[in-house]
């Protein structure tokens, strides 16, 4: 059976000829399911990126540390978090949570949000954390707008679970979900690489394409009609996080910096988590990895670390700013990895390729100036990440229970004498709640 000469050409003019002879071989349900595939990808961009077009420059100009608001300073200014307070009354606040990643480090089968973490009775990421936006209603008189970006591998399961979770009784008009993009790994040739005999390898772009999703599909634009001002970017795997922090969002509305983020000062040069800094004159997060190892041990006259503004990949963002910025495409970043895929044989084997991905944090370096604001690591900071040791199970929900704890101690209540215990964020968000 010939290929549509269209498609030929379109195949061999990205440099995908090897494809046509490909498809000719495979038997017709296998070879038709491959078609609606490559019908779905945007060739051209493979090419251009099969030729290195469209990817990020690597990062120019001096590092330089940036000042921050300190974690002494945090409700220093009560008019500060009464310009939050105000804003989330006016239903002027939205909230994403990035949540397109897979559990397979945690050795999970299913969205990492789906995990079960609640020290006690088991809650999901996704349960506590939308609990949290729930709580605004009752604190703050509105419910703000939630959008759940996914990834084709997660979307699916992730609507099946808040459906049958019966959304954790978010209101259904006030929830969105919105499926991320994915994009073909390409091998050393420039050629997209099979992850079987009908189907091409694909992975999702990157948390900055969460991002691109929510424009995409229409969902900033939705909110901006309803008087949004401010979007909040949160990932899933970080429980003990106040999702909705007033004083945080009034840090960016009392400033003309279009973005404020949330950081944790480095004490551990080799800790791997993105550094804030200034480069080349614009505010930028680089990665741990491309700190040279004079970089990451640096320090000031005082002791500390010269680069120590660790982000925990919180960010507010000024809505129009946002929404500009987006229109012209963020830029792809190269990683390279070995890839499960199929041969010319059709046989199974690991190969070198490359995955492209968006960054979110390439809209920094788009502002004059940021925001950033210090939180307690020991409150805001536990992410889950591996099975075992560090940023595991066992970590976040010895986190989780040392939280309820200290908020027991805090109101001068005393704590329930078993280990662990656990509080929803609709009974308690502190320790004001328990007094």
């Amino acid at each position: 059976m010939n290929l549509d000469r269209t498609l030929r050409s379109r195949l061999t003019a990205a440099g995908q000829e090897f494809l046509s002879d490909w498809l000719d071989q495979l038997a017709p349900r296998k070879r038709e399911h491959l078609l609606r595939q490559l019908d779905s990808i945007d060739l051209d961009l493979v090419a251009a990126l099969g030729r290195g077009e469209g990817l990020a420059r690597p990062p120019e100009g001096a590092l330089e540390p940036l000042p921050y608001v300190p974690l002494a300073d945090r409700g220093s200014d009560s008019e500060i978090a009464a310009l939050g307070t105000k804003a989330l009354q006016q239903g002027r606040i939205a909230f994403a949570m990035l949540a397109g990643g897979q559990a397979s480090r945690l050795r999970y089968d299913g969205p990492k949000g789906a995990y079960p973490i609640g020290p006690v009775t088991d809650r999901s990421l996704f349960r506590i954390l939308t609990e949290q936006v729930l709580r605004a209603r009752r604190d703050f008189g509105a419910l703000p707008p939630l959008a759940i970006t996914t990834s084709s591998t997660t979307d699916a399961a992730t609507r099946h679970f808040y459906e049958s979770q019966n959304c954790f009784g978010m209101d259904r008009d006030r929830l969105v979900f919105s499926c991320q993009g994915s994009l073909p790994a390409l091998d050393d040739d420039g050629r997209m690489m099979l992850g079987a005999p009908d189907r091409i390898f694909t992975s999702p772009d990157g948390h900055g394409g969460a991002i691109v999703a929510l424009e995409r599909d229409g969902v900033l634009a939705g909110w901006e009609d309803r008087g949004v001002d401010v979007v909040c970017t949160f990932q899933v795997d970080n429980p003990v996080l106040q999702v909705v922090d007033p004083e945080f969002l009034g840090r960016l509305l009392a400033q003309p910096a279009p973005i404020a983020t949330k950081i944790v000062l480095k004490t551990d040069p080799a800790e791997k988590v993105g550094v804030i800094v200034r480069q080349g004159g614009r505010p930028a997060i680089v990665e741990y990895s491309e700190l040279s190892a004079e970089q990451q041990a640096a320090r000031d006259p005082d002791g500390q670390l010269t680069y120590r503004l660790g982000s925990i990949a919180v960010h507010a963002f000024d809505l129009k700013f946002l929404r500009r910025v987006l229109a012209t495409q963020l830029p792809l970043h190269t990683a390279r990895k070995e890839i499960r895929c199929v041969d010319a044989s059709g046989q199974v084997v690991r190969r070198p390729g490359r995955k492209f991905e968006r960054f979110l944090f390439d809209l920094l370096p788009q502002a004059d100036d940021i925001t950033v604001v210090e939180v307690d690591r020991g409150t805001e900071f536990a992410p889950l990440k591996n099975a075992t040791g560090a940023d595991s199970p066992e970590t976040v929900r010895h986190a989780l229970s040392a939280q309820y704890r200290r908020w027991y101690v805090e109101a001068g209540k005393p704590a329930p004498p078993d280990d662990p215990i656990e509080l929803s964020p609709l009974v308690a968000m502190g320790p004001a709640d328990l007094c």
